[in-house]
């Protein structure tokens, strides 16, 4: 019972890492993109999702690179076979 409940805990961890990977990525190309609908223009100078497109993005990327090392330095993905 303690395995079945450990593989469990593991699979959560997994699927929350890939979740982090995956919604940083897609933040990350959701800043970039124009938007001729916003209030403000951003710090390179035309409107977007977010006003602080350079740092935000960076910011972003740096957190998917995270989950990534993460993700790949526990080899959580051995659980597998």
């Amino acid at each position: 019972m303690k395995k079945v409940i450990m593989l469990i805990i593991k699979l959560f961890v997994l699927l929350v890492l890939i979740a982090g990977v995956i919604a940083s990525a897609i933040s990350t190309i959701w800043t970039i993109i124009p938007e001729t609908s916003a209030s403000k223009e951003n710090m390179i100078g035309y409107k977007s999702h977010c006003t602080f497109v350079p740092i935000s993005t960076i910011i972003l990327i740096f957190m998917a690179l995270v989950f990534r090392y993460i993700l790949i330095r526990t080899k959580f993905l051995k659980i597998l076979n």
